[in-house]
């Protein structure tokens, strides 16, 4: 009984599996030769990857996986121009909204030339001058050398990102862009001169009036482009929504 029981086990594949279970190694051999066979018999090689008929394409794509993609939902350039759209809203938040007003306390409560729509002149600037500290008047030239060159870079690559990729072809974006261009150096030539102007005992009428100049076109394009991408932004976001409706 013990020598039936050690050739039983040690030959399990002499027994007959029950239907329903999966076949022995030996037969599952047996039917990858014989699939191996009569590919050589029609030419074709058994590693060679089944091709896709094109009746299993659906809408043009093979897979649900590549129907996604190419429709943006996992990848899309929107992603790019939102990020530079809070860049630049977070700059313009810091630097107008927060760090602007936060000045005025060091200069008995007058605004600061960049925040004079209006524009100012020599008088204005003098009168600022004295009741400026000297540590106000150094962290005004230190906030112009970062957060006022940051901001007007990255609110040009939001509008370049805006018009470019949301905005279709045509000669109106590429105007957009150039005078976003124009606004960034507009804005920071406008942040020299007034430092210029701040560190003159007698500043001339020139100067000042240039970086007067150069303060109102700025906010005026500010507020215009401002406006644009605003409404483009807005557009794109309800065709969308059509488009996803449908």
């Amino acid at each position: 009984m013990s020598q039936r029981r050690k050739s039983t086990r040690g030959n399990p594949s002499g027994q007959k599996s029950p239907s329903g279970m999966n076949p022995q190694p030996d037969q599952r051999a047996a039917r990858g030769l014989k699939a191996f066979r009569e590919a050589e018999r029609k030419g074709q090689s058994a590693a060679q990857t089944p091709q896709r008929r094109p009746q299993d394409m659906k809408d043009g794509f093979l897979t649900e996986a590549n129907h996604r993609a190419a429709e943006g939902e996992y990848s899309s350039p929107r992603i790019l121009v939102y990020a530079l759209l809070v860049i630049a809203a977070f700059m313009f938040s810091y630097l107008h909204l927060y760090a602007m007003p936060q000045l005025r306390h060091f200069a008995g409560g007058l605004s600061m030339p960049d925040a004079r729509l209006t524009g100012y002149d020599v008088e204005d600037l003098q009168q600022l001058r004295s009741v400026m500290e000297d540590s106000a008047a150094g962290q005004l030239s230190f906030l112009h050398i970062t957060a006022g060159v940051i901001f007007p870079v990255a609110f040009f690559l939001a509008t370049w990102a805006v018009m470019g990729l949301l905005l279709g072809p045509g000669r109106v974006r590429w105007v957009a862009v150039a005078a976003a261009a124009v606004f960034a150096v507009v804005d920071i030539t406008e942040n020299i001169l007034i430092d210029q102007a701040l560190a003159q005992n007698e500043p001339s009428e020139g100067l000042v009036a240039t970086a007067s100049l150069l303060t109102q076109i700025s906010w005026a394009m500010l507020i215009f482009l401002g406006a644009a991408v605003v409404l483009v932004v807005l557009a794109d976001a309800a065709r969308m929504r059509r488009e996803k409706s449908r």
